[in-house]
């Protein structure tokens, strides 16, 4: 039986619409001691971008992000300032992953500074990516920033503070 391209077309559509995989990882640059992660408290957030392309919406979402979520996980007695460096972002090609698939990445470090002494508690590689295909994952990443910094935070606060704020949601 010969079937028409309108036939073939919605199975077309029904694959380029649907396929998307989200990845993360945080890799220990200096890990602090479990006794330092108990008492580390976050009072301020600064990021950076230490990419060739400045992204203030990146910047702002990441911080927004972290400020939320390390009052969630990081609420022990001594005072400390989060750097993050952004060392990668890809950015999404809308008509690239319609049709072939795209990836978005966030790749950074975190260092928590104490406040008291200037010394560096704990260092962290945080890398966060999203690939997709098709409309669907397509509008799903249309605010990239976004995700992206929510990830990276709940993953900060997750490897490093053993809090899973996705389920406290």
């Amino acid at each position: 039986m010969k079937t028409s391209g309108f036939l073939r077309f919605p199975a077309a559509f029904a694959v380029l619409a649907l396929s998307a995989c989200a990845a993360s990882d945080v890799s220990s640059i200096k890990a602090a001691s479990e006794a330092d992660i108990d008492a580390i408290r976050v009072t301020s957030v600064a990021v950076t971008m230490e990419t060739p392309k400045p992204n203030p919406a990146l910047e702002a979402a990441l911080k927004e992000q972290l400020e939320k979520a390390m009052q969630r996980c990081a609420d022990g007695d001594v005072d400390h300032r989060l750097d993050v460096a952004v060392t990668d972002f890809e950015e999404q090609d809308v008509g690239k992953s319609i049709f072939l698939g795209d990836e978005i990445e966030l790749e950074g470090r975190a260092e928590f500074v104490n406040l008291a002494n200037g010394d560096q508690t704990g260092a962290y590689y945080l890398e966060n990516s999203f690939s997709w295909g098709g409309f669907i994952g397509a509008a799903m990443m249309s605010d990239a920033e976004i995700s992206l910094s929510k990830d990276f935070a709940k993953n900060l606060c997750k490897e490093v503070f053993g809090v899973d704020l996705e389920e406290e949601e």
